[in-house]
């Protein structure tokens, strides 16, 4: 195991924070710890007055015809070695027609007649394939020395654009300490992406104005980074509209003069285009632009493809990001894995839209670290960096883990191993999110059949835990999915594990019930319902009667199911007859619960407040009944209008006739109470406050004990209640 962030148990941050200096305060978030140096020149205001605009507008015209001789040679450079190679198959196809046609004659004079027609095709073949191979060979080199050239470009065109604003930064206050050519030093951030902002909706204007202008074409980048930063007056400002239109921005769609002047100069992002320069150095000269120092780093991500335990050598799993320098911290941003391409229908969007990613904006170091590993450590932004060979072992973690709020309760690596063929993952979530998981064998010869209800899922307060419990031994991967709506069908993944089984220990344990999860639903905190007693949803019995009690206002309507769930056959059957309402009060309910025989039980709790007919799942227990008790016998059935009633004897619902009982229930408001048997209304007498006794014999004949309870001084008989039903037997045995 390896320790990465220290705030995945308690939410420290192992930050360090320099003596206050000077303070930084916006409508973003405050740094208390604030030091680092700033440029003269911020705003777009300042900009404006202090002529940078007008300065770069004549450098990027000077950069654009180095863009422009640069790619002529490029140009020139590719149409040769096309030349070279098409001179070098045309010699050996020569050669090769020339060898031919005197193996012919000699075989001729022999007295054999070869078919020329059909080697000359084969031969012709056989450098059209050649011809082919080399030329990928040779573009795949080209395309990198092409990228190489631009990229190195690119670099000094930004550092000169960066010394040009340095220079107006100077023009203003001679007496400044900073300017925009000081690259600030590389180390972790002083404050953490939450001190920034608290939320995107604070970047709501900056965001529709960023992606409205990506409908505007530009003929400069000056013009289009002026209009961007034109409401800006921080760096995070700048930033965040920089970063919005790059994401926003379908650079797969061109304009009217692209298509009729392919090759036109006006084209700004025809670079971006044609796959010679990438989303990232759109981002890094746009941040050069506006004054911002942007770096570009390489190194590898676990992305698409990867699964835990893979290795990542040579160039698989290579990628890159940037890292920019807001206020003189550096902040990762990833443009790339920001714009998700969705595919389907969302509200009156096409079949084909964009969804940004918030998590890749600022991401911060601590979450950065499980996807991306640069190749110069200092880029991990993390005071102690970590090595490689402990990256490789975090778990494979998708934004979605952390743009929900999850953490892990402890520090998981990416394979864990069990002798025992179980394994439990715990995740700290601060609110009810709906889960999903998927259980597959590394082998795929396995049947995917005899991996199901192999893994429970149950909430236990700010915890979600998944116990997966392996059928044999072998390798497994486990992948977690997660959504914001709890019984949404569209989860993200967002994390995945190895789960190397070295051993089970004894038989196979039963599958569990299908069920999604245990524990409460959203409904629970909207109608103010709290667990009192079981506060784990996963009980696990030896036979004896369990009391599950719930907190709940008088307003709240509730009802229940209980089911059996046979892993023999996969059949969940209702034993209602197994559960009782033993009490209802104003702040309370209390149930009974008996096992009749050994396997899975699961108790349902409904509810909804007096103005809903429909009635919610709001909780969800699963009893484990691992040692059956003989004697169990069933309650008694009940009826609505038990309801705020108690029963506090007999609580068995199977009676022996001939046999004298006392009965001894709650009735609040009831004027009357009557244990009919046959013909036989017996009266039970009234005690202390509602509570209603009697002492009563059973009879000899089997049959049906009903209590009945009259609400209102009428003595009609048709304003009786039936509140409960005992059933009167020789033989006391019931089953399910």
């Amino acid at each position: 195991m390896v320790s990465v962030t220290p705030r995945t148990m308690n939410g420290s941050t192992f930050y360090s924070h320099a003596p206050n200096m000077t303070d930084f305060n916006t409508s973003y978030g405050s740094s208390t710890g604030y030091y680092r140096p700033r440029p003269v020149l911020q705003s777009f205001q300042d900009f404006e007055t202090s002529g940078v605009f007008e300065a770069q507008s004549v450098l990027e015209s000077r950069h654009r015809e180095e863009e422009e001789r640069l790619q002529r040679f490029l140009l020139e450079e590719r149409e040769k070695e096309m030349r070279k190679l098409d001179d070098t198959i045309s010699s050996e196809k020569d050669r090769a027609a020339a060898d031919l046609l005197s193996s012919f004659e000699h075989m001729s004079m022999s007295g054999s007649t070869p078919n020329l027609m059909a080697e000359r095709e084969r031969i012709e073949d056989h450098f059209r394939r050649t011809r082919e191979e080399k030329l990928k060979v040779m573009m795949d080199k080209i395309a990198t020395e092409e990228k190489t050239r631009t990229a190195k470009m690119l670099d000094r065109h930004g550092q000169e654009m960066l010394l040009l604003i340095a220079k107006k930064d100077r023009e203003v206050d001679r007496s400044a300490l900073f300017d925009h050519s000081m690259k600030p030093p590389v180390m972790p951030p002083e404050t953490k992406k939450a001190d920034l902002y608290k939320s995107p909706e604070v970047f709501k204007k900056l965001d529709e104005r960023a992606i409205e202008l990506t409908n505007k074409d530009y003929s400069s980048y000056t013009d289009l980074v002026k209009d961007l930063t034109r409401d800006c007056q921080t760096e995070l400002e700048k930033v965040r509209v920089i970063f919005r239109w790059v994401i926003a921005k379908d650079l797969g769609k061109h304009n009217v003069k692209e298509i009729v002047r392919p090759n036109s100069t006006a084209s700004l992002l025809r670079g971006v285009r044609t796959g010679k320069e990438t989303y990232h150095q759109l981002f890094k000269k746009l941040c050069n632009f506006a004054g911002l120092h942007c770096e570009i780093i390489l190194g590898y991500s676990k992305g698409a493809g990867y699964k835990p335990g893979m290795r990542m050598d040579g160039t698989s799993f290579r990628n890159s990001w940037t890292a920019v320098s807001i206020d003189g911290n550096w902040r990762l941003v990833n443009c790339t894995w920001a714009a998700r391409r969705v595919t389907g229908h969302k509200d009156d969007l096409p079949e084909i839209f964009y969804k940004y990613d918030e998590f890749y904006f600022l991401t911060d170091p601590e979450d950065h670290i499980y996807q991306h590993y640069p190749d110069d450590s200092q880029w991990q932004l993390i005071d102690i960096p970590l090595p490689f060979s402990e990256f490789l072992n975090l778990p494979v973690v998708k934004s979605p883990f952390f743009n929900y709020g999850l953490r892990f309760y402890s520090n998981y690596g990416a394979t864990l191993t069990t002798d025992s063929g179980m394994v439990e993952i715990r995740l700290i979530s601060y609110k009810i999110l709906g889960f999903g998981h998927v259980l597959e064998s590394y082998d795929k010869s396995v049947d995917t059949r005899s991996l199901e209800g192999r893994v429970l899922l149950r909430h236990v307060k700010n915890e979600a835990i998944f116990t997966i419990n392996l059928p044999r031994k072998g390798l497994y991967y486990f992948s977690i999915y997660t959504g914001d709506y709890w019984h949404s069908d569209c989860l993200e993944s967002a994390a995945s594990f190895l789960i190397n089984c070295t051993d089970v220990i004894g038989a196979p344990s039963p599958p569990y019930p299908p069920v999604p999860f245990y524990g409460p639903t959203p409904m629970m905190d909207t109608l103010q319902i709290e667990t009192s007693n079981q506060l784990d949803p996963l009980i696990v019995s030896n036979g004896e009667s369990l009391d599950i009690t719930f907190k709940l206002s008088k307003d709240v309507k509730i009802t229940h199911t209980f089911q059996y769930f046979d892993a023999s056959d996969s059949s969940v059957s209702d034993i209602d007859r197994y559960v009782f309402l033993r009490s209802r009060t104003d702040t309370g309910a209390t149930y009974m619960v008996r096992c009749p025989k050994e396997g899975y039980y699961i108790f349902s709790l409904y509810a909804a407040d007096e103005n809903n007919e429909t009635l919610d799942c709001v909780y969800r227990y699963l009893v484990i009944c691992q040692q059956a008790n003989q004697a169990t016998n069933v309650f008694p059935k009940t009826f609505h209008k038990w309801q705020r009633c108690t029963l506090h004897e007999p609580v068995y619902g199977d009676l022996m006739t001939n046999k004298r009982y006392s009965f001894r229930l709650d009735v609040p408001q009831a004027v009357e109470v009557f244990l009919v048997i046959g013909d036989i209304w017996h009266h039970l007498k009234r005690k202390l406050g509602f509570t209603w006794e009697g002492n009563i014999n059973t009879g000899k004949n089997p049959g049906t004990a009903k209590i009945y309870a009259r609400f209102s001084v009428d003595r009609d008989a048709s304003t009786f209640s039936r509140l409960l039903d005992y059933e009167l037997i020789e033989d006391a045995e019931t089953e399910i």
